[in-house]
């Protein structure tokens, strides 16, 4: 069965992003302290899917999801309860990874089968082949944040599963889809995708208290993280209005305990809500922990952030170098991926050339 899960990544033509040039980052710097980091745990898209929005009001979809927030939060605390009621282990980047994977697909048609029952219908061995394949595409366009996210999808590289992983990883992929992921992260418009953090909740809801504590981890409600984004960026737009400036494309974002990202979306979504595109801006996030790192370097993805993007996994109080090596990191990657494709396109016009002279050979005969 063929899924139509890379709806956004399916058009060869778009440019491939290159390497986001390192941030300048004085201004706008979005700060807490990096001792209690905060953590806010769809569909990558292409950069022409980058599209800049307009501040016109926008039509929210109608439906299920009327807070989005605590519609994340019920679909984390949920995946929880799959996951250890099924005595998944400790391995918590599994059912982490199986939200990321699942938020960075989306329907190619609305009016065509339905990707969950397309996607339930895989047998155990498929489905798993399925989110090795996601990481595989995205990593096509980003491989410098699916390197960063390695810690989610390492896990479907592996070649043997036991029927009880198999198992658990359905029971989880269905109730990720059962509640309802796809109306948060199915959307085409990224202001919608992002209207929600769905790696935070799950994240926290996986973790222990006393893990959470000893990571010095804290969830920022996402009204608190929209407040500070707002009174940033209007602080900011004040400071440039006096200079004669306004809130412009190039300008940089740094979180230095960023967590999963959420003062970036938070961030982002009022950028868009002036009409401007967040995929003009260049945007830097660091934590200690490389879990949450690895949920930002996904919603970095998921909410069409751009191709300025650098995410950095380190303690940003003992490396003040952080991003500046986090977008060495992404240099090397985005090189390694270029030799990859290179040689895998001289493999190809090998066979090519193979397969003709064999026709050619065979018509002379």
């Amino acid at each position: 069965m063929q899924l139509d899960l890379f709806a956004a990544l399916q058009d060869d033509d778009t440019p491939t992003p290159t390497p986001p040039p390192a941030p300048a980052l004085a201004p706008a710097t979005f700060r807490r302290s990096a001792a209690t980091p905060h953590t806010e745990p769809r569909t990558t898209v292409s950069p022409a899917a980058q599209t800049t929005h307009t501040a016109a009001p926008r039509a929210l979809p109608t439906g299920k999801v009327n807070d989005p927030a605590q519609y994340a939060f019920n679909l984390g605390e949920a995946v929880a309860n799959t996951w250890h009621k099924n005595h998944g282990g400790t391995r918590i980047e599994i059912p982490i990874g199986i939200v990321a994977s699942l938020a960075l697909i989306g329907q190619k048609d609305k009016k065509g089968p339905d990707l969950k029952a397309q996607i339930l219908a895989q047998n155990d061995q498929e489905l798993w082949a399925m989110y090795r394949e996601i990481w595989a595409t995205n990593w096509r366009h980003r491989p410098d944040l699916v390197e960063r996210a390695r810690i989610l999808h390492e896990w479907a590289n592996e070649e043997k599963q036991t029927r009880h992983e198999l198992y658990v990883v359905r029971a989880v992929t269905k109730t990720v889809l059962d509640k309802g992921l796809l109306d948060l992260t199915g959307h085409a418009d990224p202001y919608l995708r992002a209207r929600a953090d769905v790696l935070s909740p799950t994240l926290t809801m996986m973790r222990s208290t006393g893990a959470t504590k000893g990571l010095g981890e804290y969830h920022t409600p996402p009204p608190v993280a929209e407040a500070m984004a707002i009174a940033t960026l209007s602080t900011l737009s004040a400071d440039s209005i006096m200079d004669g400036k306004k809130l412009a494309p190039g300008q940089s974002f740094l979180d230095p305990a960023a967590g999963t990202g959420g003062m970036m979306r938070a961030a982002a979504q009022n950028i868009r809500e002036q009409g401007l595109d967040p995929a003009a801006f260049r945007w830097a996030m660091v934590d200690i922990d490389p879990i949450a790192a690895a949920c930002a370097a996904v919603n970095a993805m998921v909410w069409a952030l751009g191709p300025r993007v650098t995410v950095a996994c380190a303690d940003s109080l003992a490396n003040p170098r952080a991003v500046e090596d986090a977008h060495e990191e992404a240099r090397a990657a985005f090189e390694h991926r270029d030799r990859i494709l290179g040689q895998l396109q001289m493999v190809a016009a090998v066979r090519r050339a193979q397969q003709f002279l064999e026709k050619t050979v065979g018509v002379a005969a």
